[in-house]
């Protein structure tokens, strides 16, 4: 079946939809970044970025090698969050309380941009130690700075793994 007909009827198809998938690559690379400091999957959306500009750029696409190395350093971002918070709380003596604390914390935290982003997880862990640990205010302290610590030394790992994700992408 011939589908010229349509494309005559939409002279600049092809432009137009590269510039929406042009413009979906870049919100999602915007997210993508937001996602490394707010609790959601950042760098699935970095790779949903770098999909998207594929498909706008058109062939040739990147190597099947470049997409692997993409999604590895996906799931390497997610690994790499999860274990700087555990090691930053473990290091400071956080209870399993404390983390789940650190957790609710950073969710909270995120409807108060930015100090919210601070003040959350290092408040979440202070008072899960308090209340269901039972440690005392200088313990419950101590958790909470670790938390913290660990939380923001994963938003730093996670934001130059994003950025090394988007050159990978734009270098091959």
């Amino acid at each position: 079946m011939d589908w010229s007909w349509f494309t005559q009827m939409i002279p600049d198809m092809g432009s137009t939809v590269s510039m929406l998938l042009y413009g979906l690559a870049i919100i999602l690379a915007a997210a993508g970044f937001l996602g490394c400091v707010l609790p959601y999957p950042g760098h699935l959306m970095v790779l949903g970025a770098c999909i998207s500009a594929a498909f706008a750029k058109g062939a040739p696409y990147p190597a099947w090698w470049v997409w692997m190395l993409l999604t590895l350093l996906m799931i390497f971002g997610t690994i790499v969050d999860n274990i700087t918070t555990l090691m930053g709380a473990r290091r400071f003596g956080c209870s399993k309380a404390a983390l789940w604390g650190t957790f609710i914390g950073v969710i909270a935290g995120a409807f108060f941009p930015p100090f919210g982003l601070i003040i959350g997880p290092f408040a979440g862990a202070f008072l899960a130690e308090m209340i269901f640990a039972r440690k005392d205010a200088k313990a419950s302290a101590t958790s909470g700075m670790g938390a913290t610590l660990g939380y923001l030394a994963g938003v730093v790992a996670k934001l130059i793994i994003a950025g090394f994700m988007l050159l990978v992408y734009l270098i091959f």
